[in-house]
């Protein structure tokens, strides 16, 4: 029961945390997909290139939230679990079980469909900028979360 008000007073916590987490990974797809096209040639103005991630943003925003939001959910219950048992961890407890919630998600969809279906993380560097907005939500979700 003490297990669900804590979750219950975290809510805004994490609520934060997920739309801070979605925002960053959606500009971060833009961000690469975008770099790719450019790399190519193709000339993208600038109204052109904002205008598409904000349509990037709405259109991954409710399957995402959806996703990352649970993913960040069993993340930051499992690290309240060991942030007591793992002390020389605690103060980063948080930003590591974002980072591990995204990495973890990033997995699964590419073991499931051999492929991550977000074009943004499909590179190494596009996994690690994925996996900083995690750990970014994280920090956001320590920040805010009632002590």
């Amino acid at each position: 029961m003490a297990i669900m008000k804590d979750l219950l007073r975290s809510a805004p916590a994490w609520s934060a945390a997920v739309l801070v987490t979605t925002a960053m990974a959606s500009m971060i797809q833009s961000w690469q997909v975008q770099a790719g096209l450019r790399s190519l040639g193709v000339v993208i103005p600038t109204n052109l290139a904002l205008e598409t991630a904000l349509r990037d943003f709405t259109g991954l925003l409710l399957p995402v939230f959806a996703v990352f939001g649970i993913a960040l959910l069993l993340a930051f219950l499992a690290a309240s679990w060991l942030k007591p048992r793992l002390p020389l961890l605690a103060p980063v407890a948080w930003p590591l079980a974002g980072a591990g919630a995204i990495a973890a998600v990033l997995f699964t969809m590419r073991a499931q469909f051999e492929m991550t279906p977000l074009a943004g993380a499909r590179g190494a560097d596009g996994f690690l900028l994925f996996c900083l907005a995690g750990a970014i939500g994280g920090f956001v979700f320590g920040w805010l979360k009632p002590r």
